[in-house]
């Protein structure tokens, strides 16, 4: 009996922190169930040339679009580099000129 009740603690406690962190905006939160809690639509960012613009699809770029990482503060200057003449990449609240 004293085992049963050891593993239905032990599993209760497994379940209860990840629950009461569910659901939390912002940073990804220790003990929290990060792959479901943080949920942000990523950014459309628009990358102007000399030619033209040129939606960018962070498919391309990242392998899974994660709401823990600032893809704003890093990926407007990663894409001045790698987009050949980038003059201007913006998105929907802000402009970074290369």
């Amino acid at each position: 009996m004293v085992a049963v009740a050891t593993i239905g603690i032990f599993l209760a406690v497994q379940l209860a922190i990840p629950i009461s962190r569910y659901g939390e905006v912002g940073r990804a939160q220790r003990f929290g169930w990060q792959m479901f809690s943080i949920g942000e639509q990523a950014p459309r960012f628009v990358v102007e040339t000399n030619a033209g613009e040129r939606e960018i699809d962070l498919g391309d770029y990242m392998a899974r679009v994660r709401g823990d990482i600032d893809i704003v503060g890093l990926m407007p200057a990663h894409l001045c580099e790698v987009v050949p003449g980038a003059v201007r990449v913006t998105w929907q609240d802000g402009v970074h000129r290369c």
